[in-house]
Parts: structure tokens; C-alpha cells; sequence
């Protein structure tokens, strides 16, 4: 229940003691008028309150200083631990805590056709420049992700291109297929760098 100089807390234990405490950021701007406060208010209830003050629409982390230490339990025990008095009108400075959210993707934001059959391995180059695509057609093709065009269609494989990898420095882009052989290219011209590696009886799947 909050009012414009009140602020009523429901607690487990009996509240006995209480002061006058106003919410001021780390910038000294008051979040409103000073309220009275049971002097055993927790600092998850500061929270609320701090959110209430401020008319969150989401509910944002704070945390909680009084005299430059931080509430961890609550006022009282801070006060307890420092031996502070309170005479006047109780300072709570509040400082938000940066919130994380990862957010669900919701549409397409391209799409880059080109093979002729399905693809069945993609992979982008460390410096974020290239991508690398393998498909059922029997290539591997090379696109420009700023611009979102193909680069190099890169023919040789007999079979389908099962995976594909880039050297760390993203200089070489290794491919595979079904057939088991394992060719490596160039990704600023497109061209084969050196001989098949065969060896492999079967097709290559990682």
C-alpha cells in the first residue's frame, strides 16, 4: 500500500520501529517524497517499493546503500553492523542492476538462394565476412554476407557436401562429402588449394 508519505510493509515479524527514509539515486535525484519505513525492511522489499516509486512497467534489480553500505538483508541489520544513527530523514541510495534478456527471434531477416538442391552444411567464417554453404547439388558455395550475394561457387565434389569448416584465421574453408573426400579453398578466389584428401572408405559427416 503505498501513499504519497507513507509506505506500509507487511513483515513476518511485529514492526516495533520506524523512520523516515526518502529513495535517491546514485545521481541524487529523489524517486519521490520521504516515506516511513519499518526499520526492518528487507532489501527484496526496497525493491518493490524503489519500482512502485518509479512506476516501472517491468520489474528492474536494484541495490540498496545507505551511508555507502550496502543493504544485503535488510536496514536494520545494516544500520546494526555499522553502528549508525538515525536522526534525520534516511537517505536510501538506489542503483538498477543491468538485466540480460535473450529474446526469441520472430521473422526472417534474409534469404540467399542459389543451390540447386538442398543444403545440407553452413558455416561463417570467424571474421564474420564469408559464409560457406554445402548442398545436395554437389557444391559449395561462397557468399558475401554484407551484401548477401554469392561470392564463388566452388565445383569439384562428387558427391553431396556433408559439412564444412573454416581455418581460425579465415583464410581456408575445408569441405567434405559423401564420397569421402575432403577439399580445401580458397575464399577470396573461389579456387581449390592443392589435391583431394582421400582416405576415407565412407562419407564424412563432422
Amino acid at each position: 500500500k503505498l501513499s504519497s508519505d507513507t509506505m506500509e510493509v507487511d513483515a513476518e515479524e511485529p514492526i516495533t520501529h520506524t523512520l523516515q527514509a526518502r529513495f535517491v539515486s546514485d545521481t541524487g535525484e529523489e524517486a519521490g517524497p520521504p516515506l516511513d519505513l519499518p526499520i526492518n525492511v528487507t532489501k527484496e522489499q526496497l525493491g518493490l517499493i524503489c519500482n512502485a516509486l518509479l512506476k516501472n512497467e517491468e520489474q528492474t534489480p536494484y541495490l540498496f546503500f545507505v551511508h555507502d553500505e550496502e543493504i544485503k538483508q535488510s536496514i536494520q541489520e545494516t544500520l546494526d553492523q555499522k553502528k549508525l544513527n538515525v536522526e534525520d530523514v534516511l537517505d536510501i541510495v538506489y542503483q538498477p542492476q543491468a538485466v540480460f534478456r535473450v529474446r526469441p527471434v520472430t521473422r526472417c531477416t534474409s534469404t540467399m538462394p542459389g543451390h540447386a538442391e538442398a543444403v545440407v552444411s553452413l558455416a561463417f567464417s570467424p571474421n564474420s565476412v564469408h559464409l560457406a554453404s554445402g548442398s545436395g547439388d554437389k557444391t559449395l558455395r561462397l557468399w558475401d554476407l554484407n551484401t548477401e550475394t554469392p561470392h564463388y561457387t566452388c565445383v569439384g565434389h562428387r558427391q553431396w557436401v556433408m559439412c564444412v569448416a573454416w581455418s581460425p584465421d579465415s583464410l581456408k574453408v575445408a569441405s567434405a562429402c559423401k564420397a569421402g573426400e575432403i577439399r580445401i579453398w580458397c575464399p577470396d578466389t573461389g579456387k581449390q588449394l592443392g589435391k583431394p584428401l582421400v582416405g576415407h572408405k565412407k562419407w564424412i559427416s563432422c
